[in-house]
């Protein structure tokens, strides 16, 4: 008898047990087709906003009926990663991916959020943009018309590079007004939707604009129908020795035919490097440097025309220990090499002519020269902002010290007490190359080139090179310097 009802028991308890189970798996299985009613913001105070598009990386709320149990999340056809502890029954907290390929960059993609759950899956049409459109620069190979002048010409093609070129609704060349003159018949777009390849119409203005509207906004290109004249925004260092590499900024710098420096040295154009974006050119100083009787220029030529900034300018000068310098009462220094002094151990290959240089072991009191009464160069206008000025000079290091070493210079009064020994274009430090630096007048003083010079010291080193180290213990020194200037910059 009690086996019997120990029997009994034991088959009760497998029922209800395993109608428990079997109520379990009915919940999992019917917990009703999942639905997206919207999206929104993850605001609490814009909880009544809701959207239907939105850029890659926004972090967006998926709201709506049965979203419990999300298995996987499909943003146009791609799994995104969700976390599953923000996801509820009405509610999934996530981000796009700010990689995400979006529509436009792969057209067979659905606009779509897709929601994968146990119990069914949900689908919600959403438009993800890349970000708005910007057009760089243009490329054009323009032949040359009936009077040898290079031209566009209707039905040739022009490449827009840039960014985000993504639902590309129409293109069309407008006035300078953006008043619109023709469509661009057809354009094609590379892979990666950074350059569009347009098809010039039959009316090209001689001045215009190429307007690109996309989508997600709108880009323009300001174009001409010949080629435009090189602009010029600088050029570093603008005092180079032989070897050193010169770089040249600006708009425009393409179809290149010439570079002349001072009226005397010509750079032959297949040694020029010309960057894609037309923005740099670059090319290795020759041998030969321009004479005090150049015109201190160095001018670019292209089809387009031709345009200059400051290069060599003997007047703006302070010290090139070659004799160019300005005037000084006297000047002293500790373990002073080159010009002027004694010579040194270490050689400087190439070099424009004398330097002034450094070498012995770091301690308290070395590595210094001290100029009493220099005067500040002349071919600046004493009106000038310092913010339009700078103090430039090349720096060579024979080998890399094991301290790191600074350079501390004093200008018309004015002290930098650390300056990096360092290329200003390249920001590094290396050994058996010349490398050009840059100091802002501003560093030096306030106001203009006449407040910083009328005040400085007439006799108490008014210019000077000092040196501090990281680490002084048992530290070889050597380090050259050329061609101190000032040079203006706008």
């Amino acid at each position: 008898m009690n086996i019997s009802k120990y029997i009994l028991t034991c088959l009760v308890s497998l029922l209800v047990l395993g109608s428990s189970l079997t109520l379990t798996s009915c919940k999992d299985d019917d917990g009703g087709q999942p639905v997206i009613e919207r999206v929104r913001l993850t605001d609490p105070e814009k909880a009544d906003s809701s959207f239907t598009e939105s850029g890659r990386g926004q972090m967006i709320l998926i709201e709506g009926r049965n979203l419990g149990g999300a298995r996987n999340i499909y943003i146009n056809n791609q799994d995104c990663y969700f976390n599953s502890n923000y996801n509820t029954d009405t509610h999934i907290i996530m981000t796009i991916p700010s990689d995400l390929i979006v529509y436009g960059e792969d057209n067979s993609l659905p606009m779509e959020i897709r929601v994968e759950t146990s119990h069914g899956t949900a689908v919600y049409g959403f438009h993800v943009i890349a970000g708005a459109p910007t057009i760089d620069f243009y490329k054009a190979d323009m032949p040359m018309n009936s009077e040898g002048i290079p031209e566009m010409q209707p039905g040739q093609e022009v490449e827009l590079h840039g960014s985000l070129f993504h639902e590309i609704e129409s293109i069309y060349v407008a006035d300078m007004d953006t008043i619109k003159i023709a469509d661009c018949p057809s354009w094609k777009t590379n892979d990666d939707c950074t350059m569009v390849t347009v098809t010039m119409p039959n009316v090209i203005p001689a001045q215009g604009i190429i307007v690109m509207e996309c989508y997600a906004g709108t880009a323009y290109c300001g174009f001409s129908k010949s080629p435009k004249a090189p602009e010029l925004t600088g050029v570093f260092p603008d005092m180079p020795i032989p070897g050193q590499t010169v770089t040249i900024t600006g708009k425009y710098l393409v179809d290149l035919m010439a570079i002349n420096i001072g009226g005397e040295i010509s750079i032959k154009v297949d040694d020029v490097t010309v960057s894609d974006n037309q923005d740099k050119l670059t090319f290795v100083m020759p041998e030969t440097i321009p004479s005090s009787a150049a015109d201190g220029t160095i001018k670019v030529r292209t089809l387009g025309g031709v345009s200059e900034l400051p290069f060599y300018r003997f007047d703006w000068i302070l010290e090139d220990f070659d004799g160019n310098g300005t005037s000084q009462n006297w000047n002293w220094g500790t373990d002073v090499r080159g010009a002027w002094w004694d010579a040194a151990s270490f050689t400087v290959e190439p070099a424009s002519g004398g330097w002034i240089g450094f070498e012995a072991y770091a301690g308290w009191w070395d590595h210094n020269v001290q100029f009493n009464g220099k005067q500040a160069p002349a071919g600046i206008d004493a009106s000038t902002p310092l913010s339009d000025l700078e103090l430039r000079y090349e720096v060579y290091l024979p080998e890399i010290p094991s301290a790191t070493c600074y350079t501390q210079i004093t200008f018309m009064g004015g002290t930098v007490d650390r300056t990096d020994i360092a290329d200003r274009i390249t920001e590094k430090t290396v050994a058996g190359k010349w490398m050009s630096v840059a100091i802002p007048l501003t560093k030096f003083g306030e106001g203009t080139y006449g407040d910083l010079v009328g005040a400085a010291p007439g006799d108490d080193g008014n210019f000077k090179i000092y040196h501090d180290f990281e680490s002084r213990d048992g530290v070889w020194f050597t380090v050259a310097y050329d061609n101190f200037r000032i040079y203006k910059i706008k």
